[in-house]
């Protein structure tokens, strides 16, 4: 019987420990490049058929990291040594912000779950700027989240982040932040896309709000969007977003639920939107993706890449190998 080392000597201890605590401790391990360095042979796994072209991107494997992890991009370099084909930075908004107040993060464990009301808590555009200025990368393509409420904020954001990555994604979906909803109609969507449109050099990625089976008015206006966006040009959509949750334990009481419960929905909302897409704008699947069944069953389903999150929390850093092994013996 093989013995899961994360699992039984690392996760178990840091479940006792508060969620945002623990995510520092893992900030100050990730802090030691030269030890992901040295170790990132353990999560080496390459092979021909894993090889993607992504928004005209060529990446070595079809598994990302989802943005919200490094929310200030301090440690890509580090992350990337576990195996990514591509991660993303951020989210990374003009100001820097707090985020929401605390208690902002639950586990479900038994449900391979997490409930988060952050916002955005992060340092801003400048301090990005800083960051991945000295940051090299050398195994895995950068993107970068960026999101707000002006659009001259986020316009702003892009322009100066784009020398640093591969990619732009447009989040318009956080359910925990004030005044992000209002791209989520469609005037307002469709100007942010102009004004984006006109200043943006590289391919860019919306991240869409998710969507569930029952609930028609909402499902009708984001496949609207998707469409939308899809006829202007965009060249990826993210889909999607953590599903808004209430729960009293948080200080704000509501906040976006990820992991595994997400999975069968995220199937069926990638089969809805391939269906109202143009051919030239590409899926990543995220939500509730935790193997290379799942990777590979998102894919089918109309996806070209996956991100994951919340299960390299739960699984370890060993996930990404363990799911590029597995695609390779679904594809």
């Amino acid at each position: 019987m093989k013995i899961n080392f994360y699992k039984i000597f690392v996760r178990s201890p840091l479940l006792l420990i508060a969620p945002e605590i623990v995510w520092k401790i893992a900030d100050l391990a990730l802090t030691q490049k030269w030890f992901w360095k040295y170790i990132s042979k353990y999560f080496s796994y390459s092979h021909p058929n894993l090889k993607t072209n992504f928004a005209g991107i060529e990446l070595d494997s079809p598994v990302g990291l989802a943005a919200g992890y490094d929310k200030n991009c301090k440690y890509l370099s580090s992350l990337e040594t576990f195996g990514f084909g591509y991660l993303v930075g951020g989210t990374v908004t003009f100001d820097p912000r707090p985020g929401n107040p605390k208690p902002r993060m639950i586990r479900i464990p038994k449900q391979k779950a997490l409930i988060n009301s952050l916002g955005f808590p992060g340092k801003g555009l400048d301090s990005a700027v800083k960051v991945l200025t000295n940051q090299q990368m050398s195994q895995a393509e950068r993107f970068i989240s960026v999101s707000g409420t002006a659009i001259a904020e986020i316009t702003q954001c892009i322009q100066q982040l784009e020398p640093f990555c591969s990619a732009i994604e447009l989040n318009i979906s956080s359910p925990n932040t004030k005044g992000l909803r209002i791209f989520q109609e469609y005037d307002n969507l469709k100007e942010l896309i102009e004004q984006v449109n006109s200043v943006r050099t590289k391919p860019l990625i919306v991240k869409m709000p998710p969507f569930k089976a029952g609930d028609t008015l909402n499902q009708n206006n984001i496949l609207k969007l998707c469409k939308l966006v899809s006829e202007m040009g965009i060249e990826g959509l993210t889909i999607s977003n953590t599903l808004p949750t209430k729960n009293p334990k948080l200080a704000i009481g509501e906040g976006g639920l990820s992991g595994a419960p997400l999975f069968d929905n995220t199937i069926r909302m990638i089969k809805l939107v391939k269906s109202e897409i143009s051919e030239k704008t590409q899926i990543n699947a995220c939500g509730g993706i935790s193997n290379g069944k799942q990777a590979s069953e998102a894919i089918n389903a109309g996806a070209t890449t996956v991100q994951i999150w919340t299960s390299l929390i739960y699984e370890g850093p060993a996930v990404v190998k363990n799911i590029k092994k597995e695609l390779v013996s679904n594809l």
